[in-house]
């Protein structure tokens, strides 16, 4: 390859093409990483191919500096892959490329610029080399006085204009040189020294004084090389004794690679083994046979809570591996992978890797080379786990597919889902999606469209009863209590009567910190952070009040920022307060929280899940992470407050959202031999949602919500291209945003009006300020398929010639929240 297209993360659309110096050619290819220079910065890049001479013209193209890997870092596959994102999300190639590999492994560099010898040579001898100009000359003096240093450097100490220009002429003169230094990643392999014995005369080993042979025999009884420090350690020995031991040949010291192993991958017990049902069984044998066949499909295994539909995926994945392909399990939480994995691992031992973002990042880096080595053929991981370098992919997992941490927020702004497919489509595998409350339009899809193999798991395992469900009223709890309460008396009530019988019980409220606000009782005052158009938080354990948007802090007031009266109320609560209340009202309960407060601390997660598992708690207390996806046999009460607290969010999917959570939820009571039941605290109790998730009716809900849909004009009816525009100045965000808006209408327009788009707005975006910026959006309403990316890009690349505002702009094709 003579030229190659390079993607380069530097938040543009496109890729840019590099010439390859003749000492790399025959060495570059595609998934290798190589280090470019790109204005002024030398950067990692991401090779995707060759250029034609038609691709680039006589363009004169900068070089490539050198490679960073020996062989592709990535299969060509996944490339491809990364590029099907770029396009379809319309999000930066370079992005896209960097999100597959772990973070802290990029590279950068910068140009090293020194004195030619020659010219070394006469400026130290004081003169000058003839014909320059004053630029140059300033430049050498510099180097002269300071010796080599950074391009950028240079350019700040001399602070001159186009100093590239001058720097090519300087080096085409041969008046300097240029070389390239790099800095080392963050993240790379972990070694440790390391001493083994080698055999020796016995002659030898007797002579050795004693502190010599105390290491020799302890090394001797070692099968694999001991880490020096502890060999030292454990031997009451020094360095200079184990480098005695090498000088006499009966030792070698050597540096061995550390793996990083999370916990989680412990090596965990077999288990008992699992009979299928014949339901099981029967969806099985029908999934394997498309397998068998080596031809993409899409498959929604629709079971109830407790129906088994894990022991499926342990199943199917273990047949994936008989037939020599590998598997990848995605879960939506960091709060499901604990439990999950060491199942996973007691199942494939040796075989599972993990990835997920609250693994160190060197135990990232050492399970991602794990996986791209081909060491492990199962992984088990969150949402950026699609993107694990496995070869031979016959099988995809998305447990509770429906869950909203599948897409993400920030460019790229890709759903797992719809990666995953593309990846199968790519290896002619599986991806199976499985839920109790599928998503809208994956449940349209098979039910309605018929391109999803629809598979269904109607009852429990063992025909367990599903879980009893009551709605309290709190409108009438207020009446007959006249004030208002945190736990109504039917939740207080059960809760004992659970603990009682030392069974256990997890309450769920979807709000975490003490109190949601806090109100002035003189004024009206809201405490609302500066830089977001929300309240602050009150969180009583650190005694702060937090943005959980932006992450601000500040002292708690103890009088008004608006009328300075000493009125101040706690309104709203949140988990850490619930906490408190279930301590005061069952204080011999044995009572933990989870939720992301409680959860920042390494382990926290881990050890309080497995305490639950355990039997070492009663009761559990957080927010939406304890809903899905948990087994605990021995929860028989689960308590929702503030069940309805969702429904009030200004997004089409708020209903969607609300019965999801409270259909999982209550799941989670009554798996074990004990029915479960569930009390569930509402003002709206009439709410479809509600109702819905009372009766465990999926398909009830499904037939209003779709309805719904249809008549407003939402997916799966119609797609969604959100874009959002955001700037300091809330005059400058509007304009920005209205000049976006009339552009795409303008293109809208010349479209055939079957298939034209429907651009609303610009308006205020229902968060309209977050973390100092005010937000507007335009949202772009077009039939599935119609081609709205090519038309986004004949717009932007219009409003790019124009060079207009400033303010920034963010794309999210297909979102799942218009917050």
């Amino acid at each position: 390859m003579d030229t190659v297209d390079i993607a380069v993360p530097v938040g543009v659309r496109r890729t840019f093409a590099y010439s390859v110096p003749a000492s790399l050619r025959g060495r570059i290819a595609p998934g290798m990483r190589v280090l470019v220079p790109f204005g002024r910065k030398m950067l990692t890049g991401y090779v995707i191919g060759p250029l034609s001479r038609e691709d680039t013209g006589h363009l004169k193209l900068r070089p490539v500096n050198r490679l960073l890997d020996s062989e592709p870092a990535i299969p060509s596959g996944l490339v491809e892959i990364a590029l099907w994102v770029a396009r379809y999300y319309f999000a930066p190639p370079g992005e896209v490329l960097r999100a597959l590999f772990p973070a802290g492994t990029q590279v950068a560099g910068d140009r090293r610029i020194s004195l030619a010898p020659e010219a070394a040579r006469l400026l130290n001898g004081g003169l000058r080399p003839p014909g320059l100009r004053s630029q140059q000359e300033l430049i050498l003096e510099i180097l002269a006085r300071e010796g080599p240093l950074p391009f950028k450097e240079l350019a700040e100490r001399s602070a001159l204009r186009n100093m590239e220009a001058w720097i090519d002429s300087l080096a085409d003169a041969g008046l300097i040189t240029i070389d390239t230094i790099v800095d080392s990643p963050k993240v790379r392999t972990k070694e440790q020294l390391s001493i083994r014995s080698l055999p020796g005369q016995p002659e030898l080993i007797e002579s050795l004084p004693e502190t010599q042979r105390r290491l020799y025999e302890l090394t001797s009884g070692q099968t694999s090389p001991l880490p020096l420090q502890e060999a030292l350690r454990l031997s009451k020995c020094t360095v200079s004794v184990a480098r005695a031991l090498e000088r006499k040949g009966l030792a070698v010291i050597a540096a061995e690679q550390v793996h990083r192993t999370p916990l989680e991958l412990a090596a965990a017990s077999a288990g008992t083994p699992v009979i299928l049902t014949p339901a099981q069984q029967e969806i099985v044998d029908g999934i394997l046979n498309l397998i068998v066949v080596r031809k993409p499909a899409r498959c929604l295994l629709h079971g109830v809570t407790g129906s088994g539909k894990t022991e499926v995926y342990l199943r199917l994945i273990a047949e994936v591996l008989k037939l020599g392909g590998t598997a990848l399990f995605l879960v939506p939480e960091i709060g499901l992978t604990p439990m999950l994995s060491r199942l996973v691992v007691s199942r494939f031992p040796g075989l599972v890797s993990l990835m997920h973002s609250g693994m160190s990042p060197g135990e990232r880096y050492d399970q991602w080379s794990r996986i791209r080595d081909g060491a492990s053929r199962v992984v088990v991981g969150t949402r950026s786990a699609v993107f694990a370098p496995l070869n031979d992919l016959r099988i995809i997992v998305i447990d509770e597919e429906q869950d909203s941490s599948y897409k993400q927020d920030e460019s790229p702004c890709y759903h797992a889902r719809e990666v995953a497919w593309q990846r199968v489509q790519q290896s002619n595998g599986i991806l199976l999606m499985g839920s109790a409350t599928p998503s809208i339009e994956t449940f349209y899809s098979a039910h309605s469209i018929g391109d999803t193999n629809l598979f269904l798991l109607p009852e429990r395992v063992e025909s367990k009863p599903m879980p009893q469900v009551t709605i309290v009223d709190m409108a009438k709890e207020f009446e007959r209590k006249g004030k208002n309460v945190v736990v109504s008396s039917v939740l207080e009530d059960e809760l004992r009567h659970c603990v009682g019988r030392g069974e256990q019980a997890i309450i769920l409220l979807n709000r975490r910190g003490y109190s949601r606000t806090l109100l002035c009782r003189s004024c009206g005052h809201v405490f609302t952070c500066p830089e977001c158009s929300v309240s602050m938080t009150y969180h009583q354990q650190e005694n702060r009040l937090a943005c959980h948007y932006c992450g601000q802090e500040r002292s708690t007031p103890s009088t008004c920022a608006g009328c300075g009266g000493p009125y101040i109320h706690y309104a709203g609560v949140g988990t850490e307060q619930l906490e408190s209340i279930l301590r005061g009202l069952i204080p011999n309960a044995r009572i933990a929280r989870l939720d992301r407060d409680t959860t920042r601390r390494r382990g926290f997660l881990r050890s309080t899940l497995f305490s639950f598992a355990e039997r070492r708690l009663d009761i559990l207390v957080g927010t939406q992470m304890l809903a899905k996806g948990h087994d605990f046999p021995d929860v028989t009460m689960v308590g929702v407050v503030a069940a309805d607290s969702g429904l009030s969010f200004p997004d089409f999917r708020s209903a969607e959202r609300t019965f999801q959570l409270l259909t999982q939820v209550a799941g989670r009571a009554g798996r074990g031999t004990q029915p479960g039941r569930v009390v569930i605290q509402s003002y709206h109790p009439e709410s479809y949602a509600l109702q819905s998730s009372q009766k465990q009716d999926y398909e009830a809900f499904y037939e209003k919500e779709i309805e719904f849909r249809k008549t407003m004009g939402y997916p799966p009816f119609r797609s969604l291209i959100q874009i959002l525009v955001t700037d300091p100045d809330e005059t400058q965000a509007l304009r920005a945003a209205e000049t976006i808006a009339s552009t795409l209408k303008t293109h809208a327009s010349r479209l055939d009006p079957v298939v034209r788009p429907r651009v609303l707005g610009p308006a205020a975006a229902p968060l309209e300020k977050l973390r100092g910026n005010y937000r507007m959006q335009v949202l772009v309403k077009l039939a599935p398929g119609a081609g709205g990316i090519s038309m986004l890009q004949d717009c932007f690349d219009e409003l790019e010639r124009r060079k207009g505002s400033s303010a920034k702009v963010h794309i999210d094709v297909d979102p799942l929240s218009l917050l």
